[in-house]
């Protein structure tokens, strides 16, 4: 089985990538909410779950560069682009905004969500109304913590222009090659000025603030650019089996090397090759992600994105205090209750997700090339991004 859907319009391998990344870090927050301490294999895997921001930092950029990959990079048309973005993602994000300020305003300081003032009501409200939230401490996490990498995505975007640029002039491969060397540069900078005291090293701009800014993250999203380029080539096979062993290796060192600096640059790495072997299909990997439930999931993880944080840790608090002796009780009851975390979203996705991707997506990509100049030479079935410009997944 390809990892390509029968019917042309979607990629389902990466619909069902994206599903493992958004239920990886649902995973992620129900563990974290309820306090359980897992199995020990399991409990790292779970507990790794914020990695997922990885995996959907590669697949937006793979998505947003196919468009113009093969030698269109001349087609980008910056203004265009920008204004799908807004189109794509504000719709949903806003309404979930308002559902959330609105759970804030009715709890008034109880079920897990705190009590806000007047002033920080506005603060947090006015950065994140204006996707700047990610910037400053006090609002890095607030309201939602699963916003914060939708501000570092909107930052990507504004980037997109300047990477396409650097493609025309330098082509893909220098261009990539030189952002993953200014992210580690400046991942390596922010550790040890930190190591020396020039910046503090706990406080949470140092560890959370400025490493997520774009210059952190950018090779994950380069790397995405340079999957594309592979897959409309129609090299995925042959690329996916080159970069095994360097996937295994960089794996082994972000999870063994304890306070990695160049953890994230090290797992873009691992979900690059992870693409590339759903892209080249006919493997195991690429037949599971094939699987229509999560192909299902894949299709609304925007939406379960943006919703699921609120549920987990309103439920985890009135779970905790009914068993507060009994993490692992409250752990497996959050499981139970997945499916009405995954209602709430098909909810969003189909009142709301679901129209702004109409009305964002034309029949012509965002290079302006028709669905079938988007074919790749391999003759696989056109992607997600062909007809519709994929949605960001955190």
């Amino acid at each position: 089985m390809a990892a390509t859907s029968q019917s042309g319009a979607r990629l389902a391998g990466i619909d069902g990538l994206r599903a493992v990344a958004a239920l990886w870090v649902l995973l992620f927050h129900v563990r974290a909410f309820s306090h359980a301490k897992l199995w020990p294999g399991v409990d790292l895997v779970v507990r790794s779950g914020s990695t997922g921001v990885s995996l959907f930092l590669v697949l937006s950029g793979f998505c947003l560069y196919l468009p113009v990959a093969g030698g269109n990079a001349s087609r980008f048309r910056t203004r265009a682009f920008l204004r799908r973005r807004c189109a794509r993602l504000l719709p949903a994000y806003l309404a979930s905004l308002i559902a959330v300020l609105a759970a804030y305003l009715l709890t008034d300081g109880r079920l897990g969500l705190p009590k806000l003032n007047a002033h920080d009501l506005l603060l947090q409200t006015a950065t994140h109304a204006t996707l700047t939230h990610q910037l400053f401490p006090s609002t890095f996490y607030g309201l939602n913590g699963a916003y914060w990498s939708l501000g570092l995505e909107w930052e990507l975007y504004l980037t997109l222009p300047l990477l396409v640029l650097a493609v025309r002039r330098l082509g893909l491969i220098r261009t990539v090659l030189a952002v993953t060397m200014l992210t580690v540069v400046y991942r390596l900078a922010l550790f040890y000025a930190a190591e020396a005291e020039f910046i503090s090293r706990h406080g949470i701009s140092t560890t959370v603030v400025l490493p997520n800014l774009f210059l952190g993250r950018w090779s994950e999203f380069a790397l995405g650019m340079c999957a594309a380029e592979v897959y409309r080539t129609g090299q995925s096979k042959a690329w996916s089996r080159r970069w095994l062993l360097p996937a295994l290796l960089a794996a082994a060192l972000g999870l063994l090397v304890a306070n990695n600096p160049l953890e994230h640059v090290l797992f873009g790495m691992v979900f690059f090759a992870l693409v590339l072997g759903v892209l080249a299909g006919h493997n195991a990997v690429a037949r599971a992600m094939c699987w229509r439930p999560l192909v299902a999931v894949g299709t609304m993880s925007y939406s379960l994105y943006l919703v699921h944080q609120p549920v987990v840790e309103m439920a985890s608090t009135m779970l905790r205090a009914r068993y507060q002796e009994s993490p692992g009780v409250v752990f497996a009851t959050l499981l139970v209750l997945l499916p009405v975390v995954l209602a709430i979203a098909w909810l969003l996705f189909m009142t709301v997700e679901r129209r702004s991707i109409k009305s964002a997506s034309p029949h012509r990509s965002q290079a302006q090339l028709p669905v079938a100049g988007l074919l790749s030479a391999s003759g696989r079935d056109g992607p997600d991004c062909a007809r519709f410009p994929i949605s960001w997944q955190p």
